[in-house]
């Protein structure tokens, strides 16, 4: 796999999967890091500010956040990013049956959203379910190929979805390949949760511990 480190909105590369020789080629597409309209599922300009309002309380106040989320979920239940921003403040609070939950609630009401569908194979690969991936995305284990008429893409679609890829890769003991989706990763958002996520699936015996540790600090702050 071939891959350059730019600027936000030059071109990365990153590899696909061929299924039937199991090689590995690279496919282009710009990534971004300005916003990208999401034409499938607006929601009217006044709750989209509203649901600005709210980002920047998810982790600081998740419990007002709820609140309000829950009562746009009444109004507009079939809007994802809704139930994306419910899951980051139930994860804040602790409650992580709620925040499955409300994951799993979004990739069965829009299977087709990048977001669903990467936040439902984390839960699998979790779970140890990790031959559910290729389900999840279609059979299609590269972004331009899920997505065939895009040739630009949000910085976090692009850790999003080759985050769960590492850790898929990694998880069915192709190592080499979760290590270049991981180089990609590193590259372009070091400091992403969803750079480190594979890192459990790819050393699992070390991340155990280490995540053990960090959520007995979450617990020591409260």
């Amino acid at each position: 796999m071939t891959h350059k480190k730019q600027k936000p909105g030059n071109k990365q590369s990153l590899a696909k999967y061929k299924r039937g020789g199991g090689k590995l080629h690279t496919s282009e597409y710009m990534i971004t890091y300005d916003p990208i309209e999401d034409k499938d599922h607006v929601l009217p300009q006044s709750v989209r500010d509203r649901m600005n309002d709210i980002h920047d309380i998810l982790r600081s106040k998740p419990k007002q956040a709820i609140k309000e989320l829950l009562a746009l979920k009444e109004s507009y239940p079939d809007a994802p990013l809704i139930y994306n921003y419910l899951s980051v403040a139930y994860e804040a609070t602790g409650n992580d049956k709620a925040k499955r939950e409300a994951i799993i609630e979004n990739y069965h009401k829009n299977p087709d959203y990048l977001f669903a569908k990467v936040n439902y194979a984390q839960i699998c690969l979790i779970d140890g379910e990790a031959e559910k991936v290729p389900e999840i995305f279609g059979g299609y284990l590269d972004l331009k190929l899920l997505f065939p008429n895009r040739n630009c893409f949000h910085v976090t679609e692009f850790v999003g979805f080759n985050g769960v890829m590492c850790a898929y890769y990694a998880a069915t003991g192709k190592l080499d390949t979760a290590k270049l989706f991981y180089k990609a990763l590193v590259e372009v958002a070091p400091d992403s949760e969803m750079t480190r996520f594979p890192l459990r699936f790819m050393y699992p015996s070390t991340t155990g511990k280490l995540e053990k540790l960090m959520k007995l600090l979450r617990i020591l702050k409260r």
